[in-house]
């Protein structure tokens, strides 16, 4: 096994300014018939709500913050569409692997009204991963315009720096600061130091964002609509489990890994290539 996982979604301009920028905005990779099953699965998500999820609300305001991980192993649809729908592919071109190791997914749902506002943070910084292929793509359901799309700061990924991980409440009892890392630039303090990035999206784009690229988002004001984000996380070929000393989100750690083993495990199951039978015991 030698060549890369390919995806008719990648080319070489693609690929040039996924490296360049550390996010890369794909048009209509998700067919209209996932994006409805996948709506009329999130009832379903909400109700079977895992001990990780979250809800934050602000006084006086009717939109509710809604969040919550490993939603594969609840709802079928959502395993369903990891392991067989287009996204495993584009990961694995865009990280130029050999492999696909599927991380985790992540369930956003932000109601119309709400303020609440997602901070500047790296994905990595949460992670028991290391090695520098490892990404997350964030397929919005809804129409998502401009001005409550996710932003980037443009080429982050390449600063050689992972930040301290930062909680996304105030009042949350996250801790991301055990492990030495420095805290992040006050970004918003100062927003013409950075080159932002962000794009208005229909249902079945998707961005596709390197783990260490800076990226935040805005609370969802818009009266009309909620923003609801099915947000899955990939590792490729140098990717591998580390210990750190900081809160992890999610809370998980794999199946008995050890520091440097590569990832794959019941928990992060191999996507790609499609791995064969166990063999059999006697």
């Amino acid at each position: 096994m030698t060549d890369v996982i390919q995806s008719e979604y990648v080319d070489t301009s693609i690929q040039h300014e996924f490296d360049q920028d550390g996010v890369v905005c794909l048009r209509q990779v998700i067919s209209p018939e996932w994006i409805a099953k996948l709506k009329n699965a999130l009832p379903t998500a909400i109700q079977l709500a895992g001990p990780n999820h979250f809800r934050f609300e602000n006084p006086g305001e009717a939109g509710l913050f809604f969040g919550d991980v490993l939603v594969w192993q609840r709802v079928p649809v959502f395993e369903e569409f990891m392991r067989t729908g287009p996204l495993a592919a584009v990961a694995g071109s865009l990280m130029q692997s050999r492999t696909v190791t599927f991380y985790h997914d992540f369930l956003l749902i932000k109601e119309a009204g709400t303020s609440k506002r997602t901070p500047w943070h790296q994905d990595q910084s949460y992670w028991c991963v290391g090695g520098t292929q490892a990404l997350t793509i964030w397929t919005p359901l809804d129409m998502v315009p401009l001005e409550t799309s996710l932003e980037f700061v443009k080429g982050s990924h390449r600063w050689g720096q992972l930040f301290e991980a930062v909680p996304f409440d105030p009042s949350s009892k996250f801790r991301g600061d055990r492990d030495g890392r420095p805290p992040l630039p006050d970004i918003d303090a100062v927003p013409e130091d950075y080159d932002i990035l962000r794009w208005a999206m229909e249902p079945g784009d998707c961005l596709v964002f390197n783990c260490k690229t800076l990226h935040a988002a805005p609370g969802n004001q818009d009266p009309r609509r909620s923003r609801r984000v099915l947000s899955t996380c990939w590792a490729g070929d140098d990717a591998h489990y580390v210990e750190i000393k900081s809160d992890i989100a999610p809370p998980v750690k794999g199946d008995n890994l050890t520091p440097g083993q590569a990832l794959a495990c019941p928990t992060f199951p191999q996507i790609l290539p499609v791995p064969g039978p166990l063999p059999e015991t006697v």
